[in-house]
């Protein structure tokens, strides 16, 4: 019995038994040691400042891929299999793939741009093509939205950068702009006083300091604009009091808000007999 042990060992190392420990060897020892440097890796990009968490798994997701990859190809080589071949042929497998997924794989590279360079983050109100809201996901293939009406809009990635993207949140402060008509009777010294008063509120910095000037002629009224910098989380509730303000403030000063006025001018016309039609 133990010749036949014997025997059987010294087949299966003279055969392929000795590739096949060495492989399932190199296999345990490729997981441990991924295993250690995506730890490391996740370690290092939460850590980092430059990097938000959509980065941080990203960059996580990709080094394993290619860790695990490594490791097959590490553990088939060990087994005799001719990994130039299985390269050759995922290519062209990957290939085919990619001609039929242009639109996502376009997606997905415009995710990673979007992920490093930051055109905008996690919880910024934007405007992308005409699409408003506040972000609330960045993923690899596509923008997760959240509009003010309680929406939720998913907008490709593969769109984000070829439109126009305004980030609402990108500054600290926003400059709010308000045009009042107001009669061409009035004086401009007092409309600029009383338009002055209505933007005594501490919730509009000092510098750059706020104005108040005449700024066209319109076809009823003299426009003046209102400019004043704000806080940008401060910004739609101030330009709703202020509207409301200025209104009430001047009713109560005797300025009326003009509006449009049409002069119709009735022309009368003669009938044949010389009567008026």
């Amino acid at each position: 019995m133990p010749e036949a042990i014997i025997q059987f060992l010294q087949n299966f190392i003279a055969g392929t038994g000795l590739s096949i420990v060495k492989a399932a060897a190199l296999f345990v020892a490729g997981l441990v040691v991924t295993n250690l440097v995506v730890a490391l890796v996740r370690k290092f990009t939460i850590k980092s400042n430059q990097l938000d968490n959509a980065a941080s798994v990203f960059i996580v997701s990709l080094v394993k891929v290619v860790l695990y990859v490594l490791v097959v190809l590490v553990v088939l080589s060990t087994l005799g299999v001719e990994t130039a071949s299985l390269i050759a042929a995922f290519a062209a497998v990957a290939l085919a793939i990619s001609l039929g997924l242009q639109n996502t794989l376009a997606s997905l590279t415009n995710g990673i741009l979007i992920i490093f360079t930051k055109p905008f983050k996690q919880g910024d109100y934007v405007n992308i093509g005409g699409v408003e809201g506040t972000v609330k996901a960045i993923r690899l293939f596509n923008t997760k939205l959240s509009t003010p009406d309680n929406l939720d809009v998913i907008v490709p990635n593969n769109d984000i950068l070829t439109s126009k993207v305004i980030n609402y949140s990108a500054m600290p402060l926003r400059r709010l702009d308000l045009t009042v008509p107001v009669p061409y009777s009035t004086d401009v010294e007092s409309i600029k006083a009383l338009l002055s008063e209505c933007l005594q509120d501490e919730r509009i910095v000092s510098l750059p300091a706020p104005m108040c000037r005449l700024s066209e002629y319109g076809s009823s009224s003299l426009n003046y604009l209102v400019r004043c910098w704000v806080p940008n989380g401060l910004y739609w509730d101030l330009r709703f009091d202020l509207n409301e303000r200025i209104f009430t403030h001047l009713k109560n000063n005797g300025v009326e808000i003009p509006f449009n006025q049409l002069d119709v001018h009735v022309i009368s016309e003669k009938n044949t007999n010389g009567e008026e039609a």
